[in-house]
């Protein structure tokens, strides 16, 4: 089978809604990396066919218009090429090493035999065609909340889980039941290899779903690793899903966009309680209510 290859190299601060845009145009996944300082690389792939064409002209015409909404993409250089199902889908397993993360954390890939460190909670993952190697600054700042402010025995909703990487971090460091939620099956069901493979499964419910739909009952941790557009519609629900206090992770915001998923976030009755950064990506902590929001 062939594929056609979208490469797009633009600035930092409009990775996020480039990656989206890839996203949403169904591209099987994205590819990030940063050939030097001040560009980023982003990749995709879709199957060669009749739709190929119109889907790489909107991709176009939307990076594009970025700009227009003050994002700065340059160079915002867009290269296509079709190649061969030779392998490329597994072809990033060449970059992706064990690395730590934070001070009890351990993320390696499924593959990978050598010995974790000891004392190490280890995660073993296989990302696939899913969003969450952990390589990412964002699902990193989620990843060192979890492991300070994580109560044992705590009911955790992970929303947009992409490859289950949080959501098994919670299960490991002592939370009761989580449940792990996308609207992209082929995220689900990556998702569900992954908490299987690590053991978690009987903690762990995998679920297909958008934002927080038709999910009932409150958490005690909500976790949120999603660009800042989603967010605005996500947090207006968080209030009747959370219980009294809890703790809100809103993750994937790029820096230019925080004043106004706090604005948001404000409105709904959440409360900043802290904000970790990385780079451009910001992580927001919030605190839920101060009373129960109801629920079903």
């Amino acid at each position: 089978m062939k594929w056609v290859e979208i490469t797009v190299t633009t600035a930092p601060q409009a990775v996020e809604a480039v990656a989206n845009i890839l996203l949403e145009c169904r591209t099987g996944g994205v590819e990030e990396a940063y050939p030097s300082p001040g560009l980023v690389r982003l990749r995709g792939y879709l199957p060669v066919g009749p739709a190929a064409e119109v889907i790489l002209a909107a991709i176009e015409q939307r990076i594009r218009a970025l700009p227009g909404f003050g994002l700065d993409i340059e160079p915002g250089r867009i290269e296509t090429a079709v190649v061969e199902d030779s392998g490329w889908a597994h072809a990033w397993k060449n970059h992706f090493k064990p690395f730590a993360v934070g001070r009890r954390l351990w993320v390696t890939p499924t593959w990978n035999d050598a010995p974790p460190p000891s004392q190490r909670i280890v995660i073993e993952l296989d990302p696939g065609m899913a969003f969450g190697s952990g390589l990412h600054a964002s699902t990193q700042l989620c990843l060192t909340v979890l492991e300070d402010r994580l109560q044992g025995g705590a009911r955790v909703f992970d929303i947009g889980t992409g490859s289950g990487i949080l959501s098994i971090a919670a299960a490991k460091l002592g939370a009761g039941a989580v449940l792990a939620v996308d609207v992209d099956p082929v995220a689900v069901g990556v998702a569900r290899q992954n908490v299987a493979y690590n053991g978690v499964a009987d903690r762990v419910e995998v679920r297909e779903g958008s934002l927080l739909s038709g999910i009932a009952g409150q958490a005690d941790v909500i976790l949120a690793n999603l660009t800042a557009d989603l967010h605005l519609d996500f947090l207006p629900a968080v209030p009747v899903h959370a219980t009294r206090g809890a703790l809100i992770v809103a993750s994937g915001i790029v820096a230019d966009r925080q004043i106004e998923v706090e604005a948001v976030a404000g409105a709904c009755g959440l409360h900043v309680d802290e904000v970790r950064r990385d780079a451009e990506w910001r992580c927001l902590i919030l605190t839920g209510p101060r009373s129960s929001g109801g629920g079903g």
